[in-house]
């Protein structure tokens, strides 16, 4: 597993990601594993995190949705 922290373009059907885009990479989503929540201290307002683990074309990824904002977290090996 390899940690990153990569802003990613996600294009998303009904707010579930069925692409993402690192510079010249894609990976298409083929299946949706797992989801969940992250939020710290809500009243020291840290952000919440929408994380989405993907088994793509590619392999098992990792994405979270902060705002507007997508980041790849993690590439499973």
């Amino acid at each position: 597993m390899k940690r990153r922290s990569d802003t990613v373009s996600v294009r998303t059907v009904r707010g579930w990601p069925v692409d993402v885009r690192l510079d010249d990479r894609a990976y298409r989503v083929r299946e949706l594993v797992d989801v969940w929540v992250v939020q710290g201290r809500w009243w020291g307002e840290e952000e919440k995190r929408v994380f989405f683990r993907l088994r793509t074309d590619r392999g098992d990824i990792e994405v979270y949705r902060s705002g507007e904002r997508w980041v790849l977290s993690k590439v499973m090996d």
